[in-house]
């Protein structure tokens, strides 16, 4: 189903969402009382059951993070899944499987995580706070969030995994085994799903097995005959377990 860009002016929305409490998680900890201070640029597109709004909302440190909020038109509660890009991309990256699961009746948020990042810190905390502006929402259920990460994004969200217990599924997609990224893996309390290609050119094999083999239990794994990109059978195959886990029909 294709969306209808809206040219419409955007239109300013400050939302103070307050955890009120410190979202502890060793390196990654940050004071969930300050407001997300939400702003919105307005409607992007639009699709007979689906929305979609461009905003931005204050991530670490005070900076503002750019994002997309795909809002399914049914009412109720839904699930909500946030998907993080690769190196150097842009909340635009991965708008359109965002687009297709929230027509499934799922809440769907892009972001745009910092290109300079020296840490790990402030792409995982910038993540957490994503998370909390997803559970502080009224048509979204708390108790199922899901997290789908790309490449550098796979590598957060195995952290996120381990780090933050509110995702119940997160999708790593060609994710590096870094020493941190096995760490919080070891951790995770969620359903884990890997997706690697077969000829990926930029992550090392062995890097890829050695973040699927930290991961604790039996946790979902596909291999593709591709390189490091994403496919629609890989994103079909993502979209898919991840409807069911968050429990979706």
């Amino acid at each position: 189903m294709r969306f209808r860009v809206s040219c419409s002016a955007a239109v300013l929305l400050v939302l103070t969402a307050c955890g009120g409490a410190h979202r502890s998680a060793g390196p990654f900890a940050y004071d969930a009382s300050v407001p997300l201070a939400v702003h919105s640029e307005g409607v992007y597109a639009t699709a007979p059951r689906a929305v979609i709004r461009a905003l931005s909302f204050r991530g670490v440190d005070a900076t503002r993070v750019e994002a997309y909020l795909v809002v399914p038109r049914a009412r109720g509660r839904h699930p909500a899944v946030l998907f993080l890009h690769g190196a150097g991309g842009t909340r635009a990256d991965l708008i359109g499987p965002a687009a297709k699961l929230a027509l499934r009746g799922v809440v769907t948020l892009t972001i745009t995580e910092p290109a300079s990042a020296q840490t790990y810190r402030p792409l995982v905390v910038d993540a957490r706070r994503a998370l909390d502006l997803l559970d502080a929402r009224r048509d979204v259920d708390a108790r199922r969030l899901g997290v789908v990460g790309f490449s550098l994004g796979g590598q957060i969200a195995a952290i996120l995994a381990g780090a933050d217990p509110r995702p119940v599924a997160v999708g790593v997609i060609a994710g590096r085994g870094t020493d941190v990224a096995l760490y919080w893996i070891r951790r995770s309390h969620a359903r884990l799903y890997f997706q690697a290609g077969t000829e990926d050119e930029v992550v090392p094999h062995a890097q890829l097995l050695a973040l699927m083999h930290a991961a604790p239990g039996t946790p979902k794994v596909t291999w593709y005959t591709i390189g490091h990109t994403l496919t629609a059978q890989l994103l079909d195959d993502q979209l898919r377990w991840q409807a069911v886990r968050l429990g979706l029909r």
